[in-house]
């Protein structure tokens, strides 16, 4: 089997149900063997396994102690050891999927002169499968109609005549348990729970039995908090007192309340032991209404008291930030909120913003509606002070907004007014737009900070009439699409497009704001921030009618969460669309997924500007 340049022995070992006895006095002999022929130390070992396909290999691969991972070198006593167990793990790591008479054979090599590699190899025969000659499953109780029992049974993979895996049992066993107690059957218990293995005639016997109890059901929810109307905190509640037990809506109702900024710690207690009776002329509700078949269900019927408690939050909670784009400079940040305005949930907040291209001051005043947890119907006031290349604002605004969420995204209808007194290079004005508006969002990823998949995309239209307080009848439109998408474990692919159209009676008349502009580090890298547009006759830049831009960009995280990206961004603001002249920038950049978001540092080149020095655009903020 090998040749050495020095003395050496290789073990030969072959293992079957009729070799048990041999192995007994065997084992000594080939330990005393090995000892002899080496006590160096090695630094690896190749373990070779013959004769299994998946997922058989992979698991005798994991069972095998010798194939395990090792950061320091093994001693020649210890390898010999652990190979020795092969036999006895192959034989447990095949039972879980039925094979129990497995044959083996197994080699053991130490290294050759000059070489530091063990090579140990197995040979196994996986045997005859061990199949399911007897199956009794059933679900005594109450619960055996319930829906989601009757398809945890129908969904087994549990059959007379099929090959045994021990998975198969166990899951059948989870589902069936879980399903029952999350249909309100919290005292569901196996009174039957047994699979017997005959290895000597490779059947197996399973009996599986679900004895439900009797079914639970929601009671009264009380809150012990101070800052709020008992009828407002009970919006949050996703259950009404009378619907089956579900845990999982005790955890609704926890994140609910979490996700405000009303309460800090939050406590609910629903134990089914201080469950009461209810006579049926109590009940708040029946099973009959909740859509939900049930069998032998008793008169009377228990509920469970639910009892929240709720510590507040403190009253103000103060914001200070601060942080330096290239786009807007050094920034800073105050504001502050008002948490507990009144008992109804209302809350106020004030935030100043000062960077070099904005100054800002805006407040908001928040009240619940809908689903309280996550909808607000707003009013807001700012004031603000923009100044980017040849344009400078002063604005003034009033909004109302109404603020929905549904699954993946929000759902906005807002009314603002703005006062805007803007110059354009020399050509000062002033307009006033009123309109309604509606924006549409969706996102779903994987990891909002750290994206390694996911989508987002954001709709928004809005438009004024002059005959309603507006200095010009216009319409706007915008579409911003985000994407990435895994190309690896570490790298990604990021795509941006956006895209976006304003019609103006008097285009003259509409404020900068809602003009177009593009390029930054967030729109065309490699030019400077929103200096791309049309311009007027003395080169100023004055904002665009519509907008195009994309970006296509690729990183890879070479060290955790640190890594390096490339990317083509192409876009143009123009007057008419066959204005569209695409200015195109191309870089590397740097990336690191902090705690907070994204670092991007990135170095950009205009490739329709040959001779524009290197851009470099630095950013932080979430993929999507």
């Amino acid at each position: 089997m090998i040749r050495p340049d020095r003395p050496s022995t290789a073990l030969v070992a072959r293992h079957g149900p009729r070799r048990a006895a041999l192995r007994g006095w065997l084992a000594p002999v080939i330990a005393l063997l090995s000892l002899g022929a080496s006590s160096a130390r090695a630094d690896d070992v190749a373990v070779r396994i013959d004769g299994l396909q998946e997922p058989l290999l992979t698991n005798v691969r994991k069972s095998l102690s010798v194939a395990a991972e090792h950061e320091k070198p093994w001693s020649a006593a210890r390898i010999q050891r652990l190979y020795r167990l092969g036999a006895r793990e192959i034989r447990q790591a095949l039972q879980p999927y039925g094979y129990y008479n497995p044959t083996s054979e197994a080699a053991l090599e130490p290294p050759a002169a000059g070489e530091s590699t063990w090579r140990v190899s197995f040979t196994v025969d996986a045997g005859p499968p061990t199949r399911v000659t007897g199956l009794h499953l059933a679900v005594n109780g109450p619960g055996r109609a319930a829906p989601a029992v009757r398809s945890a049974l129908e969904q087994t993979r549990l059959a007379q005549g099929k090959r045994l895996v021990h998975a198969d049992y166990s899951d059948t066993k989870r589902a069936l348990y879980n399903a029952a107690y999350g249909a309100g059957y919290l005292d569901a218990h196996f009174s039957q729970s047994v699979m017997r293995v005959d290895p000597k005639t490779d059947s197996a016997q399973i009996e599986l039995v679900l004895d439900t109890g009797e079914r639970f059901y929601f009671g009264p929810v009380t809150f012990h908090q101070s800052v709020l109307n008992d009828a407002f905190v009970q919006r949050f509640v996703p259950f009404a007192p009378g619907d089956p037990f579900d845990a999982e809506q005790l955890i609704a109702l926890q994140l609910a309340l979490s996700s405000t900024d009303y309460f800090g710690q939050i406590a609910i207690d629903a134990d089914h032991n201080s469950a009461r009776r209810v006579p049926p002329d109590d009940a708040t509700s029946s099973a009959a209404s909740q859509g939900v078949e049930t069998v032998d269900e008793p008169a009377a019927r228990l509920e469970i008291p639910v009892n929240v408690t709720a510590e507040p939050s403190k009253p103000q909670h103060y914001r200070l930030s601060a942080g330096y784009g290239t786009d807007t400079g050094p920034r800073v940040g105050v504001g502050v909120k008002f948490r507990h305005l009144n008992r109804h949930g209302h809350q106020f907040s004030t935030d100043l913003r000062i960077s070099q291209v904005q100054q800002a001051l805006s407040a908001s005043y928040d009240i619940p509606i809908g689903n309280v947890a996550s909808d607000r119907l707003s009013f807001t006031a700012d004031i603000a002070n923009e100044e980017f290349g040849d344009i400078g604002t002063l604005r003034y605004g009033l909004g109302a907004m109404r603020d929905t969420a549904w699954e993946s995204g929000r759902n906005r209808i807002y009314l603002n007014l703005w006062r805007d007194s803007y110059n354009l290079g020399d050509d000062r004005r002033t307009s006033t737009l009123f309109y309604p508006g509606y924006t549409f969002s969706l996102q779903r990823a994987d990891d909002l900070l750290f994206t390694h998949q996911g989508i987002s995309l954001e709709l928004d239209a809005r438009g004024g009439s002059a005959a309603l307080l507006s200095s010009t009848d216009f319409l706007r439109g915008t579409a911003v699409l985000r994407t990435v998408l895994p190309l690896g474990a570490n790298s990604r692919l990021l795509m941006r497009a956006e895209a976006g159209a304003i019609a103006a009676s008097d285009f003259a008349d509409v404020s900068p704001a809602q003009r177009f502009f593009a390029g930054g580090a967030q729109s065309i890298r490699g030019y400077s921030y929103q200096s791309i547009s049309p311009r007027n006759a003395k080169g100023d830049n004055v904002g665009g009618k519509f907008l195009g831009v994309g970006s296509v960009e690729a990183d890879y995280f070479f060290y955790k969460n640190y890594g390096i990206a490339a990317f083509y961004d192409v876009g143009d603001s123009v007057d008419s669309l066959n204005d569209f002249s695409l200015q195109k920038g191309v870089g590397i950049g740097f990336r690191w997924a902090s705690p907070v978001g994204m670092v991007r540092l990135d170095f950009a080149h205009p490739l329709d500007d040959p001779d524009t020095a290197l851009q470099i655009h630095f950013s932080l903020g979430p993929d999507l």
